[in-house]
């Protein structure tokens, strides 16, 4: 449910209209998408006035399925224009519309791997999810962002097997680089909220726990680390070097920070797991 209320809170400010769009800024974001937005333009429009929670997309033209009921038919043509809708976000709010998507992977992650260890779905740890998703929807992603925009502006665009170039890039310098930070700021902010308890049986309660000094808790993210490190990467390389191939390969660049916060709803749950073992 907090999961769904985070979709259903992002939705709606998706539908947002702003007074000035901002173009995005990767390359080939508006021709990638404008002839996508053009065939759905004729069964679809965004809802972007008002902004109010009701507003949503409105059908246009009727493709069949029969008056405002639909069907079964018009389920797909809502995904559809869904997505469409998506991809005009990440035109006119590259960095924040994947912020929220970020968000509420990351918290999709994190409910696993609280599932996983015995955690039932009543008794979620609400403030360990708050924490974990924060930081991979405002943490991470807009460094993930603006990290894909520099392989892509440095890996010389003529040159053989460049996603292959592109991956190595990647993965020689960011999975090293961004464990240690993440590992470092959960276990932070993570001591500094020791204090108080939220979870979704018991509402929030104080704990009682002294909340250390940042100094040590900076001291204990860095034994982390030092624990932790080598072995997560072994874990990201059997994985992270063939997906980003695919993504660097296959997938255009507008939507390579989404594929790869798919693949991390597996790499959340090993961080989240490892950050709370």
């Amino acid at each position: 449910w907090i999961v769904l209320g985070v979709c259903l809170a992002s939705a709606n400010a998706l539908v947002v209209d702003v007074a000035t769009p901002r173009p995005a800024r990767l390359d080939g974001v508006s021709r990638a998408s404008s002839a996508f937005r053009a065939r759905a333009r004729s069964g679809f429009e965004p809802a972007v006035a008002g902004g109010n929670f009701g507003g949503g997309i409105r059908l246009r033209g009727g493709r069949g399925g029969g008056g405002d009921d639909g069907g079964s038919g018009n389920n797909d043509n809502f995904i559809l224009k869904l997505w469409s809708q998506y991809l005009v976000e990440l035109d006119r709010k590259p960095l924040q519309t994947r912020m929220i998507t970020g968000f509420v992977i990351s918290a999709i992650g994190d409910i696993i791997s609280q599932i996983s260890a015995g955690v039932s779905l009543s008794a979620l740890d609400l403030k360990r999810l708050l924490v974990f998703s924060s930081w991979g929807g405002f943490g991470f992603t807009p460094v993930g962002f603006r990290w894909y925009n520099l392989i892509e502006s440095t890996v010389p665009k003529d040159i053989p097997a460049r996603f292959f170039w592109k991956m190595l890039m990647d993965q020689t310098i960011f999975p090293g680089l961004m464990t240690t930070v993440t590992f470092i700021c959960l276990t932070v902010v993570g001591g500094l909220l020791s204090g108080v308890s939220l979870t979704l049986n018991k509402g929030f309660s104080t704990t009682g726990a002294k909340v250390p000094a940042i100094s040590a808790l900076f001291e204990e993210g860095v034994k982390k680390v030092r624990k932790e490190l080598v072995p997560t990467l072994i874990t990201n390389y059997k994985v992270w070097p063939l997906a980003q191939i695919l993504n660097f390969a296959v997938v255009p660049v507008k939507l390579q920070v989404l594929f790869v916060n798919l693949v991390a709803v597996w790499w959340n749950f090993v961080l989240s797991m490892t950050q709370h073992s």
